[in-house]
C-alpha cells in the first residue's frame, strides 16, 4: 500500500497503545518493465517527524527483497542510516474463514478460496524478510 496507514500498523496501535520513535511504511510495488534499476528502486516521502514512506519498485521478472532495497536506499542516502539488522517487520497476516453466510458465492468456492490463502506463501518469505525480524499481526475475515 503506497498511501494511507497499513493495516499491522493500526492493530499494533490498537491493542499496545504505543508508536516507536522511528517508522518506515514500507511498501512494494511492480512496474510494467521487466527490470527497474537500482537508482530507481526506492522511493521515499517523509510523512512527518520520526515517520517516512519508502516505495520499493520492482519489475515483473525480478523477485523482491526488502532488506536488500532498504540497504541500498540507506546507501544512497535517500533513507536515514540505520541499523538495518535490527530493524523490526511488523506484516499482516489475514486468515479467511468460509462460513457460508452471505449470498453470491457457493460454499465451496469460498472453502476452496479459504484453503488457497491459507496455502499462499507467508508475505515474510516472499520478501525475503529474515524470520527473526518479523512480528506477524493477525486479522481473521468471515467470507
Amino acid at each position: 500500500m503506497t498511501h494511507g496507514v497499513p493495516l499491522p500498523l493500526t492493530q499494533n496501535l490498537r491493542i499496545n497503545h504505543v508508536l516507536h520513535e522511528h517508522v518506515l511504511l514500507v511498501a512494494v510495488a511492480f512496474a510494467e518493465v521487466p527490470r527497474v534499476s537500482v537508482e530507481q528502486r526506492a522511493v521515499v516521502t517523509p510523512v512527518c517527524e520520526g515517520m517516512t514512506r519508502v516505495e520499493l519498485r520492482y519489475g515483473y521478472m525480478e523477485q523482491p527483497h526488502v532488506p536488500l532495497g532498504l540497504s541500498t536506499a540507506a546507501a544512497q542516502g535517500k533513507i536515514h542510516q540505520c541499523n538495518l539488522g535490527s530493524l523490526i517487520y511488523y506484516t499482516g497476516h489475514e486468515t479467511v474463514v468460509a462460513l457460508g453466510r452471505n449470498p453470491g458465492m457457493a460454499r465451496w468456492r469460498e472453502s476452496l478460496f479459504a484453503l488457497m490463502h491459507r496455502n499462499a506463501q507467508r508475505p515474510g518469505a516472499y520478501f525475503r524478510i529474515p524470520s527473526s525480524q518479523i512480528i506477524e499481526i493477525g486479522v481473521e475475515f468471515e467470507i
